[in-house]
């Protein structure tokens, strides 16, 4: 059994909240979080569920169930794969994505405002805005944030196996790795285009970052019904290296390695067996990797504009 605590008042037309937390995810203990939660949620507007998840995927059954309670606003508190659990099931629904940052990278809550703050969300959340957004599915896999394939699906997996998260797990895994990488030959199909070559990294995008502030889309916004489609081409490692870092200033578009198209769908195909990733979970396949957009079928909590 999962568990569960309510804290209900008897004051009448306040929103129902339920927090859906990772007790895993991230570097930092969520030990205190029910306090944080009694100190600096507004109970004048809110009645809340508290629960943890026990398991990967447990947070998609998680949120269905608080769907089905009608529950206002379903928070997910971890790192990307928990926002990806959560909001899958809200999809095409009438209760609201909230998130508190509680991963590693938390690129999908950083991308929207929320920052890597827990507390600071929690206060926030009453002034929060809803705003209706696209998701996606890759051959049926949903994801919300970012997909893709080449390194950082390599990357993924890598950290996938591994025991250790943040920051500086991944700035060496990077650099370990990037010394050996060799770029896949891809097959890309957009529209009634086809791109084919050998590319580091193409990413499929609805928002803009991975986490810790590497943004691979600048451009990419989470209401226009189009996935933006990041070329990373293959080049010699320290030109690579150079370019990397225009990720931190939102300036890799304007790299000379990197293009990038717009599309409602698009089609990847590996010459061989190869990984991808979705919301910083990795996949391998064999087969062709079909993406698509679904144009504003999510209610997602921002925080309130200045």
């Amino acid at each position: 059994m999962h568990p569960v605590v309510k804290h209900f008042s008897k004051q009448v037309n306040k929103k129902t909240i339920q927090f859906i937390v990772n007790p895993f995810s991230g570097w930092s203990s969520k030990e205190g979080l029910r306090d944080d939660i009694n100190r600096e949620l507004d109970h004048d507007l809110f009645d809340y569920v508290y629960t943890e998840t026990e398991s990967k995927g447990h947070a998609i059954q998680l949120a269905k169930e608080a769907v089905d309670r009608n529950t206002d606003i379903v928070v997910a508190c971890g790192g990307d794969g928990t926002v990806n659990e959560v909001a899958q099931s809200l999809v095409d629904t009438q209760s609201i994505l909230g998130i508190l940052p509680g991963g590693s990278g938390n690129g999908f809550a950083m991308h929207i405002g929320w920052g890597r703050n827990i507390k600071k969300a929690l206060r926030k959340l009453g002034q929060a805005e809803t705003k209706v957004i696209d998701s996606c599915t890759v051959n049926n896999k949903f994801f919300l944030n970012l997909a893709g394939v080449g390194f950082d699906a390599l990357i993924a997996y890598k950290a996938d196996s591994g025991t250790k998260r943040g920051l500086q797990m991944y700035l060496g895994m990077i650099s370990k790795e990037m010394l050996k990488f060799k770029a896949e030959k891809f097959h890309v199909k957009i529209d009634d285009e086809t791109i084919e070559g050998n590319f580091t990294t193409i990413a499929v995008a609805n928002a803009a970052m991975y986490g810790y502030n590497f943004t691979i889309a600048p451009s990419a916004d989470l209401t226009d019904g189009f996935l933006d489609i990041v070329f990373v081409h293959e080049a010699p490692l320290l030109r690579t290296i150079s370019s990397s870092w225009r990720m931190l200033n939102n300036s890799l578009d304007k790299s000379a390695l990197v293009s990038i198209k717009r599309s409602k769908e698009v089609t990847i195909t590996a010459e061989n067996p190869y990984y991808f990733h979705l919301d910083g979970e990795s996949f391998t396949f064999e087969k062709d990797l079909h993406f698509k957009i679904n144009p504003k079928s999510i209610k997602v909590l921002f925080p309130q504009s200045n």
